[in-house]
């Protein structure tokens, strides 16, 4: 009896096994976000995205978005890249008396929306289970006054890939 019930468990632990690699495989290839943690300052918020099957995209449009079209500003330092609708970050005001409006969405490109951000998004560092970004020069440059930094209480949603991961901010 104990031998068919080793067997028994043998053959479930397998079979639970075997049923987790299958999910495990069949979510290959498709970005997951577990956590999003902002460091840094409300002026420079440096973004830290988990998870896996993280990429970077490539950029779009290929140019920073400083004095394009759609962004007449010219961004004086580094404006960062816009990413299509592939690596993106919006803001919304979270503060007790909002009405939780968008503040500013950074990095997307969406043309058929005639919608470039002015906010691009300068990639840190990135492996497939973690990708660490900040904001463009075009935040400080246009966003210190009008609307405003990001600040404690505000939520962001981070998109990577299909991924989409929100938060409140914490410095």
């Amino acid at each position: 009896m104990n031998r068919c019930l080793r067997q028994a468990f043998a053959l479930i632990a397998v079979a639970a096994f075997s049923s987790v690699l299958v999910a495990a495989a069949s979510s290959a290839g498709k970005p997951a976000i577990t956590a999003v943690r902002l460091s840094g300052s409300p002026s420079r918020p440096v973004f830290t995205v988990t998870g896996h099957g993280l990429s970077v995209p490539k950029p779009r449009p290929t140019t920073s978005p400083s004095g394009q079209p759609l962004c007449p500003l010219q961004i004086s330092g580094n404006a960062g890249f816009d990413y299509g609708n592939e690596l993106f970050v919006i803001a919304w005001d979270g503060q007790p008396q909002s009405t939780n409006t968008q503040l500013y969405a950074a990095s997307r490109y969406r043309p058929t929306l005639h919608e470039l951000d002015c906010i691009g998004i300068v990639v840190l560092s990135h492996t497939a289970e973690r990708i660490t970004f900040t904001f463009g020069h075009g935040y400080q440059q246009y966003y210190s006054a009008k609307p405003r930094f990001i600040r404690n209480g505000d939520v962001v949603e981070v998109g990577v890939g299909g991924a989409r991961y929100a938060t409140v901010v914490r410095f």
